[in-house]
């Protein structure tokens, strides 16, 4: 049985129109578990009637905070949750305005409609407490999909995905540059950093030393194998002290944008639309954050292992055309420039970022736990729980950030 929504009547009553009114509610759970970590997910039915009694269903997506005080404090969700708030309320109404006055309608399109939000039931309260709550419309009704996080995206997907990535990081870059002092009133407040996943120096040899076992199978990987330790040890160091890289590729971050965190749409087999979900840990950081992660942890090996230059290649140039589209020179962002900023961004913190994230995204369903049941010591994996992807990904990952000198 699901969780419910106190009061959902009263995020949704503004949206009514024709004098509707509520008859019902129906919760169920959306995600399997394992699905999803950083909150809790309810599909909601919100069944209506007009004064003529013509009936009309608003089908919705619940998204609440976490249940367990482990994970509560590891999203550091009364932060983060209000980083959520901000992207449908702020960021992006404000975005698109500004897009709209530069002659470019419709900039952001691949984020859900927001219904309402609250972060208490108390509204003078300024602090998110259990009762918080974001309302989006339920893409799944709409025919977007999750697609399976197993073997990741193909290469028309992945293009798709980069292309709206490179529209939202040049976007907010363009806003910055165009209206330096709004960004920093509206917009960079909500980009603090408030999330850091610290770990024992302990823990961080445990979990290498499984990652280790697991790579040693391939021979290729035996002379990298001592970098996943380092790595794993230094990533409370690079919490402590983010690098941020060059300011002209600064920009509003997802930072945790992978398969399980967009939805797609098809028609006749092909992607045509994308949404973005998921932005409780967003940041003003390097674009290469997003576009390294997301590359190596949700591309189809295949592609991945063939087309990987192809694909950054392929992010940059829609990064300048978005920039072009905005009326902005492009002369300061050449591609070695930008190759540049992803062997810094690389080289401190998405390696460990990587080795953490290929766990609950290739462990066996049936093998992960509930959220409420969910700690640290999950990351310390068993072979046998994992898809044989997750091999596959771990040690390429290894080897190709070796050889592109990242680690």
């Amino acid at each position: 049985m699901s969780q419910k929504i106190k009061l959902l009547g009263d995020i949704i009553a503004p949206h009514l129109q024709n004098n509707q009114k509520i008859t019902s509610y129906d919760f169920d759970n959306l995600l399997a578990v394992g699905e999803n970590y950083g909150s809790v997910m309810l599909q909601v039915a919100v069944k209506l009637q007009n004064h003529n009694g013509d009936e009309e269903t608003i089908y919705c997506v619940g998204k609440t905070v976490p249940p367990s005080e482990m994970l509560w404090n590891l999203f550091n969700t009364k932060v983060t949750f209000k980083k959520e708030i901000a992207i449908y309320k702020i960021i992006v109404p404000e975005i698109n305005k500004y897009g709209e006055e530069r002659g470019v309608d419709n900039l952001i399109t691949f984020t859900a409609k927001c219904f309402g939000a609250r972060i208490s039931l108390d509204p003078k309260s300024e602090e998110v407490d259990h009762d918080a709550v974001i309302l989006l419309e339920n893409l799944k009704t709409q025919n977007y999909i999750v697609c399976d996080r197993f073997n990741g995206f193909d290469e028309e997907c992945s293009k798709l995905l980069l292309s709206d990535l490179a529209t939202m990081h040049a976007s907010v870059i363009g806003y910055k540059r165009a209206q330096p002092k709004d960004f920093e009133t509206k917009i960079l407040p909500f980009l603090k950093k408030a999330y850091a996943f610290n770990i024992t120096e302990s823990f961080a040899d445990d979990f290498a030393a499984a990652i280790q076992n697991a790579c040693a199978k391939n021979p290729d990987c035996i002379p990298h194998l001592s970098k996943i330790a380092k790595a794993l040890r230094e990533i409370n160091y690079y919490n402590e002290n983010p690098v941020k890289g060059k300011d002209i590729f600064a920009t509003l971050t997802h930072n945790d944008y992978w398969v399980n965190n967009t939805l797609l749409k098809f028609e006749n087999g092909k992607p045509v639309a994308n949404k973005m979900v998921d932005f409780q840990i967003i940041e003003y950081s390097s674009l290469a954050h997003d576009v390294i992660f997301f590359l190596y942890s949700s591309v189809n090996m295949n592609v991945l292992e063939c087309k990987l230059d192809e694909l950054i290649r392929f992010y940059y140039d829609k990064f300048i055309e978005t920039l072009r589209k905005l009326g902005h020179p492009t002369n300061d962002y050449s591609f070695e420039l930008m190759l540049e900023e992803f062997a810094i961004i690389a080289k401190y913190g998405q390696f460990s970022h990587l080795l953490y994230m290929f766990v609950p995204i290739c462990m066996l369903k049936g093998k992960i736990k509930s959220l409420s049941k969910f700690d640290l010591n999950d990351f310390i994996f068993e072979e046998s729980s994992m898809h044989e992807n997750y091999f596959r990904r771990m040690q390429f990952t290894l080897i190709d950030f070796s050889r592109r000198d990242w680690i």
